[in-house]
This record gives structure tokens, C-alpha cells and sequence, in this order.
């Protein structure tokens, strides 16, 4: 579905479906031929007067709209970039369930005062094109293409400034971005493989983004153990993949570098320390922090955001199974820093196949700034549940970061990571152990953080546990059920103010 800013008033648009957004005990101004629908829903009570509720009518006489939806902006206070995103979903999803080929969308004067247009337009197209997305399971019978094609952006009354066209085009490739992060995580684990991935990356390289792939022989060459130690128990090979977005053309004395490492574990069965079986297809997910990586370089490659900065990307793909090579518990590998890791728990991977990548990075491109995503414990989600992440790390990150999660609709809540964290990872046997000694000591998402801040030097850095929310959240408006692509927004919003 394309979403579009047109000239000339809304009321006038011939279209399938006409809504209308107005703050709540407002009556936008109206296409005549729905006065009278509208008088008989005001006489039994059904306008809407709270956030999000909505109203359809159809006209009494021939008009150029063959329906109206009235929705409801709740109080002027009330109208932010979260409220009118997912008041783009709901016409988006109402334009769709009613078989509509397009709709107009416009906001009352009053709603347009609440918010910058240029805001509102960006968050009413983010939200219409993260609904329009639909996942296609694998079936015999071929998927019927969606009818729903086009959404337009208009005024009720005069026009919407040149400007709400660039925004509309920058909230639709937003959108885009993020349902591309959403399909690879909910791939099954045999469609969805580490080479898969990388291939699905390569895809993304044009003169804006360029993508380079280490393969299990590079990286034995540069020593990193603990990443190959993983995937040890597959016959999938681990691959590593590296995006670079670079203004600068390499020359680095024009700006900085700011890198970006996401867990690409694209099936997790535990690995000699089995999960449970209940469950345990969901484990498809665990790659959903190295997919908002994918996504956000989606974005980059497309144009959504151009920073003046360079932009490194790292994702550690592999599979966690088990078989007679497999790692076991208690033994030592060694990551490409040098430090030694006493492996206690296989199914505490994703820390092995990121503390890697990071000190990799850390060392190459020594960056300004550096933040990693993953789906790392299932102890974020008993402290926060499905709605947010937790972060973690240099304070005036995890400050942007919090700032950016509100912005852009993927919130988050720093977690303390304090030096009595880091000394429960340290081992009698090693440099570090991957699992903290177990209930007893509890905070096991910090600690987890706790693990990875030894592989970053000294690079402000913020870790987002995602565990939570990149899939199982309640539905929003603009998603229903499977992978969130939690993280490519935020992550967008956090590059755009740097």
C-alpha cells in the first residue's frame, strides 16, 4: 500500500472510504450528503467522544465519498505521534476490512493545531503502512493480493503544506523498514537460517549501504570462539554480517562512527542445556535483535533517514542445537579479545555470539557510540512483561534511548548495571562465566548486560534486552500477533538526533 500527500480539500475527494479525525465534542466540518447520517447517529449516541473510537456513515444521496469514518483524537492533549499512528492503523485496518481500494484520511483544524503537521502526517503514514502488513504462511492455496492499495493525506479544508509530502513518503519507508524486520522474524527456523539472513541482507547494499558477510573461516581467523562454540551443534554455518552506511566515503575524520550489533540467533533449541519443548517453536524469534539491525539498515539503504554520521551494523547469525559436536556445559572457549569464558549454560548463547561481534567492532571502528539489541533473557520479560525493553549502560545513552522509545512508540526502562552485577560473572575457571550462579542471585537481565560490558572497552554503550517485547505483545492497532520489529524506530529516532 503507498501513502501520499494530495492537493485539494478532503471533503470533495472521491474515494471508497472518507475519515475524518476530530478532537472528542468537536464536529469537523462534513460532506453534505452524510448530514443526516450524521444527525441520526448524534440522536442515538453513537458519535465518538473518546480516543480512538470511531463512527462509520454512509450518505444519504450520491457523493464523492462512498463512506465516512468520523474517529475520535480523544483530547488535544492527548494527540502525540504514538495516538495518530495508530489512528493511521485503524483506518488503514477498517479501509481493509470493509474490501475499500483507497481511502482519504484528514485531520480537523483543532487535531492539526494539537501536533506539527509535518509530525502527524509522518505518524499517520507509519501507522497506515505498519497495519497494511499481512504475514503469508506457507499454503497450498495461493494468498488472495490485498484490494487496499492506496491511502492519501489531506486537508479538510485549504491544503497540507509541501512539506507533509516529504513526511508522509519518510513515515511509509519508516513502516517498511519495520515490516521487513517483522517478516524475518517470523520465518520458521528452516526458512529462516543464518545463510538465509545473510542473503536477505546482501540484498539491501546499494551506494548508500554497503554489506559484507564473514563466513566460519573468517572468522576462525580472527579468533572468534566464543561465536563459532554455538554453533558448533548445527549444520548450519554461522555467518556474521557487516553493514556499513558511510556519507563520508571513508573519510573518517568528517564524523563520527556509531555502531549498532544485533543477536541474529535464528533458532535457539538451548543446545546441550535443552529448553523445554513447550514453547520452542517460538524460538524462531531469537533472531529479532540482529532483524531490527537488518531493518534499520532497510531504512538507511532506502533513503528514510539520512544521518551525517557513519553507521556501522553488525549481526552474529547462528543456530543453537545440539548434536555430538555441540559445546558443552563447563567448557572454556576463548573470545576474539582474548578473554577466556567458562560456557556454564548453552542456552546463555546469545551473549557468546555477541561478546564477539562487539569486541570485533569495538577494535575496527572504534566507534563514539555503540548500542546492541537482543532477545536476551527471559528475566526482562518478569520485570517488564510484553509492552517495553529494558536498556542498560552509559547513562546519557540509555537517556537518548528512553527519549527515542517514547518518540517513536518502541518504549523503554533502564535497568541498573552497577559493579556488583559485573563481579558475579567472573569465574574460578575463566576470565568470565556466561550465567551468574543462578536464583540465588537473581538479576538475570543485568547480568547479562553485566556479561557483554567486558567486550565494548570504553565506548559509551547501552544494551536493550528486547526479550519482551519483540514478540508476544498485546495487539496494538498497527499489529496483531507474531514479530513486533521492535527497535527499528527506535532506533531511528535515537540516529536522528545524534
Amino acid at each position: 500500500m503507498q501513502v501520499s500527500v494530495k492537493t485539494g480539500t478532503a471533503l470533495d475527494a472521491k474515494t471508497d472510504l472518507l475519515v475524518l479525525v476530530h478532537l472528542e465534542k468537536d464536529t469537523p466540518p462534513l460532506p453534505p450528503a452524510f448530514d443526516d447520517a450524521f444527525a441520526q447517529a448524534k440522536k442515538v449516541g453513537d458519535l465518538p467522544q473518546s480516543l480512538r473510537a470511531s463512527c462509520l456513515l454512509y450518505p444519504s444521496e450520491a457523493a464523492p465519498a462512498k463512506r465516512l469514518l468520523l474517529v475520535c483524537a480523544g483530547r488535544s492533549s492527548e494527540v502525540d505521534a504514538e495516538s495518530l499512528r495508530r489512528i493511521g492503523a485503524i483506518a488503514q485496518k477498517r479501509a481493509d476490512d470493509l474490501g475499500c481500494a483507497d481511502f482519504v484520511l484528514a485531520l480537523s483544524q483543532r487535531v492539526s493545531e494539537a501536533c506539527a503537521l509535518e509530525l502527524a502526517c509522518q505518524a499517520l503514514a507509519e501507522g497506515a503502512g505498519l497495519a497494511a502488513y499481512r504475514y503469508i504462511a506457507p499454503s497450498k492455496d495461493k494468498a488472495k493480493p490485498a484490494k487496499l492499495k492506496r491511502a492519501s493525506l489531506m486537508a479538510i479544508e485549504g491544503k497540507l503544506p509541501a512539506a507533509c509530502s516529504k513526511a508522509a513518503k519518510t513515515g511509509m519507508l519508516r513502516a517498511e523498514a519495520t515490516c521487513f524486520a517483522r517478516e524475518l522474524g517470523n520465518k520458521a527456523g528452516n526458512l529462516m537460517t543464518p545463510s538465509i539472513l545473510a542473503s536477505e541482507s546482501k540484498k539491501l547494499a546499494n551506494n548508500r549501504v554497503k554489506v559484507t558477510v564473514f563466513d566460519e573461516a573468517r572468522m576462525k581467523k580472527e579468533k572468534m570462539n566464543a561465536l563459532l562454540g554455538v554453533s558448533r551443534g548445527s549444520r548450519e554455518p554461522a555467518k556474521l554480517i557487516f553493514f556499513d552506511y558511510d556519507p563520508f566515503k571513508g573519510k573518517a575524520s568528517k564524523g563520527r562512527t556509531i555502531a549498532i550489533v544485533g543477536k541474529g540467533l535464528t533458532f535457539d533449541a538451548g543446545g546441550i542445556s535443552l529448553k523445554p519443548s513447550a514453547g520452542m517453536d517460538e524460538m524462531r524469534y531469537d533472531m529479532c535483535g540482529g532483524a531490527a539491525v537488518v531493518g534499520l539498515f532497510h531504512a538507511l539503504a532506502s533513503g528514510a533517514l539520512s544521518p551525517k554520521l557513519r553507521v556501522v551494523g553488525a549481526v552474529p547469525a547462528s543456530e543453537n542445537l545440539l548434536d555430538g559436536d555441540a559445546q558443552k556445559p563447563g567448557d572454556i572457549v576463548t573470545a576474539c579479545d582474548g578473554t577466556t569464558i567458562e560456557v556454564l549454560n548453552t542456552d546463555a548463547e546469545g551473549r557468546l555470539i555477541l561478546c564477539d561481534a562487539l569486541a570485533y567492532v569495538t577494535k575496527t571502528y572504534k566507534p563514539a557510540k555503540m548500542v546492541d539489541l537482543a532477545t536476551l533473557t527471559g528475566a526482562v520479560v518478569m520485570a517488564l512483561g510484553h509492552e517495553m525493553s529494558g536498556i542498560m549502560g552509559d547513562d546519557e545513552v540509555c537517556k537518548e534511548l528512553l527519549e527515542a522509545g517514547e518518540s517513536s512508540g518502541d518504549r523503554c526502562w533502564q535497568l541498573p548495571l552497577w559493579d556488583v552485577h559485573k563481579d558475579m560473572m567472573k569465574s574460578k575457571f575463566a576470565d568470565l562465566r556466561n550465567i551468574n550462579s543462578g536464583k540465588a542471585d537473581g538479576a538475570g537481565s543485568t547480568s547479562g548486560g553485566a556479561f557483554l560490558s567486558n567486550f565494548v572497552g570504553d565506548t559509551p554503550w547501552a544494551h536493550i534486552d528486547i526479550a519482551g517485547a519483540a514478540w508476544g505483545a498485546k495487539a496494538k492497532d498497527y499489529y496483531e500477533f507474531g514479530a513486533t520489529g521492535v527497535g527499528v524506530r527506535l532506533l531511528l529516532d535515537w540516529l536522528a538526533n545524534q
